[in-house]
């Protein structure tokens, strides 16, 4: 996975401050390494950026990144949702996900718009039970990515990473 962001024009300076994640961030880079790691680029032709990192920190650092420039332009709030399969689900969870104390769903034409708790650590201690695993799984993948909702929809693709059924 390669993302490339080109003819980046900017007013002032633009400066990346991230004290939380490591990155190897440069300026006039031409092609990332190949070493598991991805790369985002912007370029004006001569002079570029790149933040590289892995898959889980660099969503973490758009999603941050985002959050930053709302605070700081105060533009609309936009969520991060993860498209995946309802397959992620067994069909018995998807048919009663809406009745499990601790989860918030809604119902769509295809599927379930699952909302993610911000913090899977007290939410679990909240929820010790009522919650199947199954859920708790797509939520702590969806954590990964900095997701706020998990769309549920029956024609999105299969993650590799997460179990899944035919029904």
């Amino acid at each position: 996975m390669l993302l490339r962001l080109e003819r980046v024009e900017a007013r002032d300076d633009v400066t990346v401050h991230d004290a939380a994640q490591a990155f190897a961030i440069a300026n006039g880079v031409d092609e990332p390494d190949r070493d598991g790691t991805y790369s985002i680029i912007t370029t004006n032709g001569e002079d570029g950026i790149q933040i590289a990192g892995a898959e889980e920190q660099l969503h973490g650092w758009l999603a941050r990144a985002r959050g930053q420039l709302r605070a700081a332009t105060g533009g609309p709030r936009i969520m991060n949702v993860l498209d995946l399969s309802t397959h992620h689900l067994p069909e018995h969870v998807c048919d009663q996900l809406n009745a499990y104390a601790g989860v918030t769903a809604h119902h769509t034409a295809y599927g379930w718009l699952l909302a993610v708790p911000g913090d899977l650590v007290r939410h679990r201690t909240d929820h010790p039970a009522s919650v199947p695993a199954v859920v708790w799984a797509l939520w702590g993948y969806a954590h990964r990515f900095a997701a706020e909702y998990v769309l549920l929809d029956a024609d999105a693709d299969h993650v590799d990473a997460l179990a899944s059924w035919d029904w």
